[in-house]
């Protein structure tokens, strides 16, 4: 029965091969050649393919589902060739962007190449407290965290909204935790499979060094500074990061610093996905994703979320600050980063120049404003007012702000001002409304209020504390923040 199951297996991998291969065209095809020779040369040659194992993180996009397709085809094809094949470790990590969609999207990516009861394919699905190996499509219920909704509040609050600082760099750091273990599950790891630009993983390696060396985080003796010791600076930094914000630390779990036993290699599959393809319109997206239409917004699709949030905020920040129109500000977003992109012909520039086609309008533009806000609400929990109060950031330096903050804002506040004052100061509540209104309107609880209270607005010039470090060495950091010169003097300083 095993046997006749095993062969049963072994003609669907056949049929799914085929189709896939029916899908490429003939620039894939030569692509896909490349891939496979690179894949034999890492591993020693065909004799060891069987012994090797490569790790790839799908982020639930369509860059990763388009690099799924082409690793799969690659497995089978070896396969196909020879009695071996490598292993592929998927890694699924459960951030706060990892909604129920996005899973569905991958579990059905999966589903169509038929991962599950392939044991060369180990599908993880990691979070902070487990790695679970997902051999079957399962209902998914997306994890709420209190810390990372404060943890965001708060970055934005110290950086007045600086997009990148605000959402991204936290993103990155807990993320580098997650992907160590992923890679300690099971059996021991060879390889990454990096789809990016080559020079931008060694772009961002350097970046953590540099921040980790300027907050006093060396590397221990011995230790190569390769991959797995920057995940391990990345974790240093992530608890630095936390404490920053007053929230706790990872207490299990933890990486420790010592030297790797098995150095990670880095295999970069970006001339093979990215070469005269153009992604969004292949037939081996389609085959895995199914087709495409850029006129129905998808602000779960990673590369657009990073654009549309961007431009979301842009629009706030018109709003709150400057007294215009949301629409001004996402439209003047917009048009600069399809400027910005304009040469760009890999699939985010591409995305950029349609999407600044797709919402260009004062209608189309609205319809983004409520996806946006209903986004953000259920990755982190905010509103957006809560996202207007931290680019007014009017509780820091012992709420220097707060005043001008509720005169643009608020006015009807205003006579409350020296009891918030009192509550930010920690001092017994004369109201308990006032407390009550400062956690609504910030989304933050209490004692970070009081907190921010005490601490004091990054200087990006300085680059004394994490986050302006972070920030000053950035290498893809934009000024997010600033404001186009249509949209005239702030209403708050």
């Amino acid at each position: 029965m095993n046997n006749f199951h095993e062969q049963a297996m072994c003609f669907v991998y056949q049929q799914v091969l085929q189709r896939l291969l029916g899908c490429f065209s003939r620039p894939e095809r030569i692509a896909l050649q490349l891939l496979i020779q690179r894949l034999l040369v890492a591993a020693g040659g065909v004799d060891n393919i069987g012994r090797y194992r490569v790790i790839v993180v799908h982020e639930g996009g369509k860059e990763c589902a388009y690099a799924l397709a082409f690793l799969r085809a690659a497995q089978l094809s070896i396969a196909g060739r020879s009695p071996d094949t490598f292993m592929l470790r998927v890694a699924i990590l459960r951030q706060p962007r990892l909604t129920a969609n996005v899973m569905g999207r991958i579990q059905a990516q999966c589903s169509g190449l038929f991962v599950y009861d392939d044991n060369r394919v180990e599908l993880l699905l990691v979070d902070e407290h487990e790695v679970t190996r997902l051999q079957a499509p399962a209902a998914f219920e997306r994890l709420t965290s209190v810390i990372n909704r404060t943890q965001v509040l708060m970055s934005g609050h110290l950086t007045q909204g600086d997009a990148r600082a605000t959402f991204f760099y936290s993103d990155l750091l807990s993320r580098a935790r997650l992907y160590h273990r992923a890679c300690e599950w099971g059996g021991e790891v060879d390889a990454l499979i990096d789809r990016r630009p080559p020079a931008r993983l060694g772009q961002y390696m350097a970046w953590i060094r540099r921040v980790a060396h300027q907050q006093g985080h060396v590397l221990q003796g011995g230790q190569r500074e390769g991959l797995e010791s920057v995940i391990k600076l990345c974790c240093k930094l992530d608890d630095d990061y936390k404490q920053l914000l007053r929230l706790s630390t990872a207490s299990e779990g933890d990486v420790g610093g010592g030297a790797a036993a098995n150095e990670i290699n880095v295999i970069n599959v970006f001339d093979c996905l990215s070469q005269e393809v153009d992604i969004s319109r292949s037939q081996v997206l389609m085959f895995v994703e199914g087709p495409w239409n850029i006129k129905v917004l998808d602000i779960e699709e990673p590369q657009a979320a990073v654009v549309l949030l961007a431009a979301h905020e842009h629009g706030l920040r018109g709003v709150y600050k400057y007294g215009v129109e949301y629409s001004v500000g996402v439209d003047a977003y917009l048009r600069r980063a399809s400027m910005e992109n304009e040469c760009n012909e890999r699939f985010k520039g591409q995305l950029v120049k349609q999407l600044g086609a797709a919402f260009n309008t004062a209608k189309r533009i609205e319809k983004l404003h409520g996806a946006a806000t209903q986004y953000l609400r259920e990755l982190h929990g905010v509103s957006d007012e809560q996202l207007g109060c931290f680019m007014c950031s009017p509780f820091v330096d012992q709420g220097r702000g707060l005043q001008a903050f509720l005169q643009a804002c608020y006015p009807e506040k205003l006579a409350l001002l020296n009891g918030f004052r009192q509550v930010l100061m920690g001092q017994p509540l004369s109201l308990q409304e006032d407390a009550t209104w400062l956690v609504s309107v910030s989304g933050l609880p209490l004692d970070s209020l009081q907190a921010l209270y005490h601490m004091q607005n990054i200087d990006f010039r300085q680059g004394r504390s994490l986050i302006a470090a972070l920030w000053a060495h950035d290498p893809n950091r934009q000024p997010w923040h600033s404001a186009p010169a249509c949209y005239g003097a702030p209403l708050i300083q």
